[in-house]
């Protein structure tokens, strides 16, 4: 989570001090009342106040600075955003569970769904309006879609008065572990992947702490994304013949270096988020043909994840022509070799409910797609269409 705004050093500290004052008075008789407490202190944006409620390991852990950036049950967006979120954010205390010294406080959390909300508004906006335009309007009218589910405080007694235990370094390596998975992700070891979160979601179960309720919630919607994705491929691999590649060649980009430039065009009927390109640099002819190098480039990347609206969050629709440009990366003794050759080796549905937009026009008028571009004259790439295996979800914002 990237930081709230806060007040300046000097009037911050007396901020501190005060809400200390106030925190201490008010500290929780029972485990609710704390967990309320809290969630009063998060939403009036009183952060001081909300950490003087944290357990006395949980601020030796963390300083005030750095709960700034890791405040539990928080939205993770930008500072831009994060007063906005959280006032649509709602919490409603539930039922607590007291084992001896500790407690564990149900809440029911209604918030903004980020990335639907994101991408519903860039589906339907019109060219003269501005997506944080219309979700700040979204906010006011509570018109956004929301996302319902139950997180946790938990608490712990020290004598009269409750305190919320979050546990810091396990979340800090519960996270660690959901990087890896995405990481996993991204190299298209699905099984892999997966098997790290259903790991990350034992460790949430193994010590209750606070906000563990939520990111098992949460890893479970992203582990699901992942297995369908996985469930796909086969679907997947057979789509790849209707990405027609058209205008395809290779010239000097604008850095003096190699690229290779077209057009893409989507022929079938499904929305894609991600398409990847392999270029394989083959020496030879005949049967003594073969390849030497190999690189990978994304012409379309959608983002999965909450952007800020600070850019477009468009799927490749079915009947877009977008197009596509990008430098060579192989040594330049490859490249002077071997002559190269574009395929499409990597596809990933949309995974969002969100609605799709309206295909663009198309960037100018070219020859009609087709599968793969004809061969091209030597030392220009031939483009054509192969079967290969998808990847998704973008790094977390941490």
């Amino acid at each position: 989570m990237r930081k709230p705004a806060f007040p300046a050093p000097r009037l911050y500290l007396c901020l501190a001090a005060i809400a200390s004052v106030v925190a201490v008075g008010c500290m929780g008789k029972t485990p609710q009342h704390t967990a309320q407490s809290y969630l009063e202190s998060l939403k009036l944006y009183n952060y001081p106040a909300a950490y003087q409620l944290l357990s006395h390991q949980d601020q030796l852990d963390r300083t005030m600075d750095q709960f700034l950036t890791q405040i539990p049950l928080a939205p993770d967006v930008s500072r831009d955003w994060f007063k906005t979120v959280l006032h649509a954010t709602d919490f409603q205390v539930g039922d607590a569970k007291v084992e001896g010294d500790k407690g564990n406080v149900v809440v029911k959390v209604t918030r903004p769904d980020l990335a639907l909300w994101e991408r519903t508004i860039n589906a339907t906006m019109g060219p003269n309006d501005s997506a944080s335009s219309i979700a700040q309007k979204q906010v006011n009218d509570q018109t956004y879609p929301k996302l319902v589910y139950d997180d946790n405080i938990v608490v712990t007694k020290v004598g009269d008065e409750w305190r919320v235990f979050v546990d810091f370094p396990a979340k800090e390596r519960i996270a660690k572990m959901r990087k890896d998975a995405i990481e996993a992700f991204h190299k298209y070891d699905y099984d892999k992947a997966l098997s790290i979160y259903q790991n990350a979601i034992a460790e949430l179960d193994k010590e209750p702490a606070t906000g563990n309720a939520g990111l098992k919630f949460l890893y479970n919607r992203e582990m699901q994304t992942i297995q369908n994705v996985k469930n796909q491929m086969p679907e997947s691999q057979a789509y790849i013949p209707k990405i027609g590649l058209t205008d395809v060649d290779m010239k000097m980009a604008a850095s003096r270096v190699p690229g290779i430039f077209g057009k893409l065009t989507n022929s079938g009927d499904k929305a894609i988020d991600e398409i990847q390109f392999t270029v394989t640099y083959y020496e030879g002819k005949g049967a003594k043909k073969k390849a030497v190098a190999t690189e990978t480039h994304t012409p379309v990347a959608t983002p999965l994840e909450f952007t800020d609206f600070v850019r477009p969050v468009m799927p490749f629709v079915p009947g877009e022509t977008r197009t596509f440009g990008f430098r060579l990366t192989a040594p330049p003794d490859v490249q002077q070799k071997a002559t190269p050759d574009l395929n499409v080796s990597q596809i990933v549905f949309t995974q969002s409910p969100a609605p799709l937009p309206k295909p663009p026009p198309a960037p100018e008028a070219s020859p009609a797609a087709s599968p793969g571009a004809p061969p091209a004259a030597s030392g220009s790439p031939a483009a054509a269409a192969a079967p290969s295996m998808p990847p998704l979800p973008s790094p977390p914002k941490h």
